[in-house]
């Protein structure tokens, strides 16, 4: 239990109020997308491309949607049920992975069939997932955690009353994202990639990353507060609470 009150997921947060079928069908969509944006951002991850002499890794360009689908998760479901799909995600992956090393090892090549193609992937694969569950895994619990922290103050200093404004997503987002994507860089490019390019290319590979991750989430911003506030308008639920206008 101790754990998961770490994780923000125990007995000490309060549980969300019952939801209703369009509440519950929106969790379905967001838990399904963050679960196929970590496993198709890994897979991604395996093509290192050169960017101005910077080796970047495909997944850049999906892994913000997981930043997205995030922070729309705990603005509308708050942080424990948020908490707790990442954690989940981060299971599901694992278990792939898992599989994966399961069928390289344990299941018998056929004769004739040059299986060494699916070796390779899965041995990059198998690192990739490791880095990545760990860099989504923090992230997301600590993008979730300063999120509700950045809520709650605003609505106890009632500057943007109780924050139910664009603008106050915004800014939560925003300031949420920036502070998790620096352990998220530095966990999934080191375990990723150390190693693999030299120490000077991983610096510019890690800085890369972490800017380029802020700029295309400060790009999406605009989108993701209009989603936000038309499923709290729509939902009438926020923040794992039943809200009646």
């Amino acid at each position: 239990m101790f754990l998961l009150n770490i994780l923000g997921i125990g007995d000490k947060y309060a549980d969300p109020e019952e939801m209703s079928f369009p509440v519950i069908k929106i969790l379905v969509l967001f838990s399904t997308a963050l679960g196929v944006t970590l496993l198709a951002s890994n897979l991604a991850a395996l093509k290192v491309w050169n960017l101005c002499g910077i080796p970047v890794d495909a997944g850049i360009f999906l892994f913000p949607i997981s930043y997205v689908v995030g922070d729309l998760l705990v603005n509308i479901y708050g942080q424990k049920l948020a908490n707790l799909v990442a954690v989940f995600c981060s299971l599901f992956a694992v278990i792939v992975a898992i599989l994966m090393l399961f069928a390289k090892v344990i299941l018998p090549d056929f004769p004739g069939v040059d299986n060494e193609a699916f070796n390779i992937v899965q041995g990059a694969t198998g690192r990739i997932f490791l880095a990545s569950v760990a860099g989504f895994l923090v992230s997301q619990i600590t993008n979730n955690s300063i999120f509700a922290r950045i809520r709650a103050a605003q609505q106890n200093v009632e500057l943007l009353r109780g924050g139910d404004n664009d603008s106050g997503f915004k800014w939560r987002a925003f300031i949420s994202s920036v502070v998790a994507r620096f352990p998220d860089s530095l966990l999934f490019e080191t375990l990723a990639f150390i190693g693999r390019v030299s120490m000077i290319d991983f610096i510019k590979q890690a800085t890369f990353a972490y800017v380029a991750g802020i700029i295309v989430e400060l790009a999406l911003l605009r989108f993701t507060a209009a989603l936000a506030s038309r499923l709290r308008c729509e939902l009438q639920y926020e923040n794992g609470e039943n809200k009646c206008d």
